[in-house]
């Protein structure tokens, strides 16, 4: 059985509000519809995981019990922060996207494995960075193939850019880091620049151990070049 989803969200505003968010939106809002089995998963097993609940500012390490941890920034369809919740229990992950059925499939999964050390926002992550958290707090940020915004007019749009920086800096402990991986080669290229022009942050170029997402795998799969970016706080 099919139902659609009728619930007050955090995500999209009202046509009226739009103009109140103070910053550009970074990503593509979707709607559509949901069984019954994910009604169920929005309604009983999400709210467990989410932090919008917490009072704040959050200290993330005292909630999850854990000295360590990451944050998985436009997590999808929540593969990697699954990957990290369970072949690492003494780290603690947050979960951030604004698509529903990704962060669903979370809640499942980490409620089906008793899995303590996942959080989750069903939101826009720059709240979240903004003033959510307690300062140097996360020890890395991974970005795993955010939206590339590929027109010339759409950059502005793009995630990475001075101010969403700024905000990760802020937030990370000294000598976290923030881990980038797109195979949208003018992105990458853009992104690099923004991370150099910081001079917070210093940058290695390599390959690391990403687990193969749902756009990883599709990236292969079109044969795409996929770059990858590690930077440090300084």
């Amino acid at each position: 059985m099919l139902v659609f989803l009728n619930v007050p969200s955090p995500i999209y505003p009202q046509p009226d509000k739009i103009l109140e968010h103070p910053h550009i939106r970074t990503f593509h809002a979707r709607h559509g519809r949901m069984s019954a089995r994910r009604e169920f998963a929005l309604t009983t097993l999400l709210p467990n995981f989410e932090i919008s609940r917490l009072e704040r500012p959050v200290d993330l390490r005292k909630v999850l019990k854990t000295y360590r941890v990451i944050v998985d920034f436009g997590s999808g369809m929540g593969l990697h922060t699954l990957n990290l919740a369970t072949n690492n229990p003494n780290i603690g992950v947050l979960a951030i996207d604004v698509h529903t059925v990704g962060l669903l499939a979370v809640a499942e999964a980490a409620s089906d494995s008793n899995l303590l050390n996942i959080r989750t926002h069903h939101g826009d992550g720059m709240d979240v960075l903004k003033d959510w958290l307690v300062a140097q707090t996360l020890d890395e940020v991974h970005i795993l193939f955010p939206d590339p915004w590929p027109k010339a007019r759409h950059h502005k749009r793009r995630l990475i850019n001075q101010s969403f920086l700024q905000m990760v800096w802020k937030s990370l402990v000294p000598g976290g880091r923030i881990i980038f991986v797109t195979d949208d080669e003018t992105y990458f290229a853009s992104a690099s620049e923004d991370f150099k022009a910081s001079k917070m942050f210093d940058i290695d170029y390599g390959n690391w151990d990403v687990p193969l997402t749902t756009y990883h795998q599709r990236a292969k799969r079109l044969n795409h070049k996929v770059s990858q970016l590690s930077a440090t706080k300084i």
